[in-house]
């Protein structure tokens, strides 16, 4: 038996008890899975893009500038050495990836360890499924605050996308949104609070429980 949350209604009134099971809230935290998962997300953000020219791309005559002895200078051989102001640089950035991936066991305990986190920190909560016909961020604006989350940095998890929430949320600048199929432990870090809905929760242990099988 899991930790117990109390599971909440849209308007913020409690409606039950749920489990959080031990395996994913109250495991082992591993800070080393935990460093190695945020490096790793951020270095994929990298577009390395970074340029420059080098002195064979520079649109400036190869001629020698001036003679080899006698005036002192530097023995460049042209307008495109790194040398001269405007010529090639050496030994610049090129394009380059940054993308690395996490071994899966390191990828799971990095998970587990960031939900423990949050779970040991009572800064994980549940609310009642539910939808609007058209997007509102103000009811959504009104869900959140009557949660008592207003003012912290939410991450608001649904079982699947959800297209009319996630019109509805993504104008709250201290609210974002994920479905359980794209969560992943850097979203789980970087949030204050994460906000389940029922099903996305039981949706998260089913999946756990396929993987672990």
């Amino acid at each position: 038996m899991g930790t117990q949350v109390e599971i909440l209604t849209m308007e913020g009134k409690p409606n039950g008890m749920v489990d959080l099971p031990d395996d994913l809230f109250a495991a082992e935290v591993s800070e080393y899975a935990l460093y190695r998962a945020v490096v790793t997300y951020e270095a994929n953000q990298r577009q390395g893009t970074a340029k420059v020219k080098t002195r064979s791309e520079i649109a400036r005559t190869s001629k020698k500038h001036h003679r080899q002895k006698g005036t002192g200078g530097a023995r460049r051989g042209s307008n495109r050495s790194p040398l001269v102001r405007g010529g090639g640089v050496a030994f610049g950035p090129e394009p380059r990836s940054y993308y690395s991936k996490l071994p899966k066991a390191l990828k799971r305990l990095a998970f587990r360890s960031a939900l423990t986190l949050k779970g040991s920190d009572g800064r994980v909560r549940v609310v009642d499924d539910f939808d609007f016909e058209q997007p509102s961020t103000k009811s959504f604006k009104g869900v959140i605050n009557a949660c008592g989350l207003d003012g912290q940095k939410v991450l608001f998890i649904t079982p699947e996308n959800e297209n009319v929430l996630v019109k509805s949320s993504r104008n709250i600048r201290q609210v974002s949104m994920t479905h359980v199929g794209s969560l992943g432990t850097y979203d789980v870090i970087a949030a204050d609070v994460v906000l389940f809905t029922r099903q996305a929760l039981d949706k998260l242990v089913e999946h756990h429980a396929s993987e672990e099988a």
